[in-house]
């Protein structure tokens, strides 16, 4: 029995180690092969180049074509409306009569004060005349005949002294003859004040009377333009969209009349993205298609001049509101109608592309993947308008060079260091057609075929 158990661990003992020895043998092989094997693991990949494309700088638009002038059109003055001679939608040219207000009020008031100025006229020019030539003759008699008496008293005087001196007279007779000489001095200083008195009057009446009228005058310039005023005209060609009065109504100074817009100056408003604020001085062609009516027109001349922005930008869309006005347009479209445009702000030179395919939006945004030493690399990016399969980018890291090795299909199966192998060591380096070419046509709008190109 003990030989047995002997015999028993002794070949239990031989099998464990012969377990043990190929164990041992066996396991660095595994482990050998193992590291081998993860050594040659490599996604494959083709890889392509980045392009530089020159692109024609475009934006497509959608607006409406509307009036420049658009007025509310009031009177200017009280009355009683007799007339209304218009119609709402109705085409009216500069001058044409809209409405009238009854007039009868204001041709009496300057009937009234047209008399008042010509009885004004004819004492004015009385006045300027003079004095009377009674008046004249009567002052200058009353004068010459002071003088008279006064000389006569001197001469009295002169004879009364000497018929004292001769002791023929008394001392009071000379005496009453120098008092007589005294009042003739007085009588003649008090016509002659009475003369200058009148001439100075009659000055200051001439400066009264040519106040008055001139006050008179004034008063028949406002009944004339009042006057004027009753008929209430077009001021420039163009449609009716409202009348806001009835006739037989009473209106006041500013009561709104009529609503109008303009039919010979039209404008395009569209809304275009915030970044091309700063371009708009840059335009260089406005091509613009009216859809109901199948109109295609454009500008490029002087556009500058005709671009404005209204300042009410669209804080939801982004947008800001573009005005362009359009000179001498065609007598086919009015205000009202939709308007599709592609703006031309140029061509901007040597835009940094990469084909669409080798984007891919991740975790970290849009990026693309590059080679190096044989690995892939994540290169962040910021993707823009696409032109024929390529699609404009911003390189943050300044990685993309025109010899970088941009990995194209298998990109999206790639990740940051995983080893790749090409199955395209020399990729093709075609430049793709470039959408400012100058065999290239400038993008229009038509109701077949839209443009692909601009930023919408």
């Amino acid at each position: 029995m003990q030989n047995y158990i002997r015999n028993l661990n002794y070949k239990f003992g031989a099998s464990l180690a012969l377990i043990i020895l190929v164990l041992s043998s066996c396991t660095p092989a595994k482990e050998e092969k193992s590291k081998a094997g993860k050594k040659e693991f490599a996604l494959p990949v083709q890889i392509g180049k980045v392009v530089y494309m020159d692109i024609a700088d475009e934006v497509r638009a959608v607006g409406n074509i509307q009036a420049e002038q658009r007025v509310i059109i009031a009177s200017e003055i009280r009355g009683r409306v007799a007339r209304i001679s218009i119609e709402e939608g109705m085409n009216v040219k500069a001058g044409d009569l809209l409405a009238q207000i009854d007039s009868r009020e204001y041709e009496l008031t300057l009937d009234r004060l047209r008399a008042d100025l010509s009885a004004s006229q004819k004492e004015y020019k009385k006045a300027q005349e003079g004095l009377r030539q009674e008046d004249k003759d009567r002052l200058d008699a009353k004068t010459r005949a002071a003088q008279s008496s006064l000389d006569l008293a001197k001469i009295e005087l002169g004879r009364t002294k000497q018929l004292v001196d001769q002791q023929v007279l008394a001392q009071s007779a000379l005496d009453s003859a120098e008092d007589k000489v005294s009042q003739a001095i007085e009588t003649l200083l008090a016509s002659q004040a009475e003369q200058a008195a009148g001439m100075k009057s009659r000055t200051e009446d001439i400066e009264k009377l040519e106040s008055e009228m001139q006050a008179i005058r004034k008063q028949v310039a406002v009944a004339e333009l009042n006057l004027s005023k009753v008929n209430i005209v077009a001021p420039f060609e163009g449609v009716i969209i409202a009348k806001e009065i009835e006739q037989g109504a009473i209106a006041d100074s500013g009561t709104a009349i009529v609503r109008m817009i303009g039919s010979s100056r039209l404008k395009a408003v569209l809304e275009v993205p915030q970044n091309y604020r700063n371009k708009l001085k840059k335009l260089k062609k406005a091509h613009f298609f009216v859809k109901e009516l199948g109109v295609k027109f454009k500008y490029q001349n002087n556009l500058a001049r005709l671009v404005r922005v209204i300042p009410d930008a669209n804080i939801y869309s982004g947008n800001i509101k573009v005005q362009i006005d359009l000179p001498d347009p065609d007598p086919v479209i009015f205000p009202g109608l939709t308007l599709e445009s592609t703006l031309n702000f140029g061509v901007r030179k040597n835009v940094l592309h990469v084909p669409a395919v080798s984007l891919v939006i991740s975790e970290k945004g849009t990026v693309v993947y590059i080679v190096k030493d044989k690995k892939a690399h994540l290169v962040p990016v910021k993707a823009f308008k696409e032109h024929d399969d390529f699609v404009e980018i911003k390189d943050f890291t300044h990685q993309l060079t025109a010899d970088t090795d941009l990995i194209l299909r298998g990109s999206g199966a790639v990740f940051p260091g995983v080893n790749v192998f090409l199955t395209n060591p020399v990729p093709n380096t075609e430049t793709p057609f470039s959408s400012a070419s100058k065999d290239s046509k400038p993008t229009e709008l038509s109701d077949e075929t839209p443009a692909k190109n601009p930023e919408t």
